[in-house]
């Protein structure tokens, strides 16, 4: 018995460790990427961004950017490498950056290669750059004070969706998912730079609207909240009406404390219709003046012009992605499948077609859970 367990534990404890360590000596770790294409020579341009360790006093980490060409994404990947002197370590980087041009054209070769590369996570972001390339968000970048890696202060910018709901972050794994489901399509976060302070930085802002892999058109920043209400992906946020209260109107703020939106598809009359049911739970967060909106008679108007406010914004917006962009963001073919499979092989061939002129019913119900911590208006007497 002792011999027994001799054998089995003495390889293991040969073969037990790090299979894969990789000296940090010996790699640069990469951050993030910018991805263009010069249509001209017909090459993709690659900016990778390296976290540069020795940089800065007392060991503060700082971006450091190089550049190559390639005629294929992974030819410039290469081409670093040889820059570099190193190899680069792929598991920490967090966003790729892709020109309008990538976009449009050119996605399905970095999708093929991320997709064939062990050393991509699949949980790393896209975003479209609205600038006239996606290297201009990385190198004109001047704020390294307030986040020295820019692609980190990007990534935490969409992890923080669910208070700012006016983007969506979309994973490569996602991305690649949605392709592969018939009809369907997707959106990826847009990001631009601003100027403030004599300070250039990134601002995350919209989404870029994708036909399968090809681009197709953006949505504002309220037209994106409008598709998340549509979507059941608003988690938090703020919205801003002014109901009309025995004759005077006053600005309200309300505070977004959960919501729960349902996709019902029916065949009614040799026709498909999609009924959207939202039913939203907020707080009265602020009120710009001294009506009283908090009492029942105030609060049943304000609740109306909530249910009023949004469903005119999700009806706009699903409106403008049907007869602009003719994509499924909303998903409605993965719903029409998953309840009426039967349906969905009669149809699924026409569903551009469809999908444009499919009728789209909005419900809205708005409760108001409460007012924070003031159960009146303040009154000026």
């Amino acid at each position: 018995m002792l011999k027994k367990i001799l054998l089995i534990s003495i390889p293991l404890l040969l073969l037990s460790g790090c299979w894969n360590y990789k000296d940090i000596n010996t790699t640069r770790l990469v951050s993030g990427m910018a991805i263009d294409y010069d249509s001209k020579k017909d090459e993709y341009i690659t900016t990778i961004e390296i976290v540069n360790l020795k940089a800065g006093k007392r060991g503060v980490m700082k971006g450091q950017y190089y550049q190559s060409r390639g005629s294929l994404p992974f030819e410039g990947v290469r081409d670093i490498i040889m820059k570099t002197g190193r190899r680069l370590y792929w598991t920490h980087a967090k966003v790729i950056i892709i020109s309008e041009e990538i976009a449009k054209k050119k996605m399905m070769p970095i999708l093929d290669y991320m997709h064939r590369d062990a050393e991509f996570r699949e949980e790393i972001y896209f975003i479209v750059s609205k600038e006239k390339t996606a290297q201009e968000i990385l190198e004109k970048y001047t704020a390294e004070e307030f986040s020295p890696i820019l692609s980190y202060h990007m990534y935490e910018g969409i992890q923080s969706e669910k208070n700012l709901p006016k983007y969506i972050g979309t994973e490569s794994w996602q991305f690649i998912k949605t392709l592969y489901e018939e009809g369907a399509s997707t959106v990826l976060p847009t990001v631009e730079n601003v100027e403030k302070n004599e300070e250039i930085y990134p601002i995350l802002g919209g989404v870029a609207v994708f036909q399968k892999d090809h681009f197709v058109g953006y949505l504002t920043e309220s037209e994106t909240t409008a598709f998340l209400w549509a979507v059941d992906r608003i988690k938090g946020g703020l919205v801003t009406v002014d109901p009309k209260v025995d004759n005077q109107k006053v600005n309200v703020t309300l505070e977004i404390l959960k919501n729960k939106t349902e996709l019902k598809p029916i065949y009614k009359n040799g026709e498909i219709i999609m009924n959207i049911e939202i039913m939203t739970d907020v707080n009265i967060a602020e009120i710009d003046g001294s009506i009283d909106v908090i009492g029942k008679k105030g609060r049943t108007v304000l609740e109306k012009e909530a249910e009023k406010y949004i469903q005119n914004q999700v009806e706009r917006v699903i409106h403008k992605v049907q007869k602009k962009y003719n994509s499924d963001i909303f998903q409605f073919s993965k719903k029409i499948k998953n309840t009426m499979p039967h349906t969905w092989k009669n149809i699924y061939k026409e569903w551009d077609k469809i999908f444009s002129e499919i009728k789209v019913n909005v419900e809205v119900k708005v409760h108001i859970q409460g007012s924070a911590l003031q159960s009146k208006p303040i009154q000026i007497r």
